[in-house]
């Protein structure tokens, strides 16, 4: 295609990632991006993921006709569309049932959607672009099974609820326990 993610060596010998378009030059809006992520200290790992998934949704726009500043939420449904089903832009599925299945897991579709939010999240408070999708997606709910440290102290934890002290004798509890 004619989007593609090049590695590249840095002269103290790091290696990192850009995005190259058609005519074979970096884009510019997205090397801005993640050269931020390189100077701010973001691991290889994530420029490089980055990198993919703006690849990808360079290929979308350019496959949907649309530019970068542009697009909205809905180019961005379009686009999570595209990566699960690999239907491009303005097809519709006669039978959705005999749909190929998904290209991506539900982790790394949204590990994609995530980087392209906080590629317009940035380019939002450095120039001021694509103010919708800047806060279009805040990731999937997260709860965790285990409570914070001081989660006693909340307001919201089961008061009432007191282990039972056996210190005295015979299992007896003291006055202070």
């Amino acid at each position: 295609m004619s989007i593609c993610v090049q590695p590249v060596e840095l002269p103290d010998g790091d290696r990192t990632w850009t995005v190259l378009g058609a005519d074979h030059r970096q884009v510019g809006p997205v090397e801005e991006f993640l050269e931020y992520h390189r100077v701010t200290g973001s691991s290889p790992h994530t420029v490089r993921g980055y990198a993919k998934a703006l690849q990808l949704w360079w290929r979308y726009l350019e496959l949907d006709g649309r530019d970068w500043a542009g697009a909205d939420v809905s180019a961005l449904a379009g686009f999570v569309t595209w990566l699960r089903q690999g239907t491009p832009p303005g097809v519709a599925l006669l039978d959705p049932a005999a749909a190929a299945p998904p290209r991506l897991a539900e982790s790394t579709l949204a590990t994609r959607l995530a980087a392209v939010v906080s590629f317009y999240r940035y380019h939002h408070d450095a120039h001021g672009v694509a103010p919708a999708l800047a806060r279009a997606w805040s990731g999937p709910p997260r709860r965790s099974r285990y409570r914070a440290f001081l989660a006693h102290l909340d307001g919201r934890s089961r008061a009432g609820r007191r282990s039972r002290c056996r210190c005295g004798p015979g299992g007896g509890r003291p006055a202070r326990c």
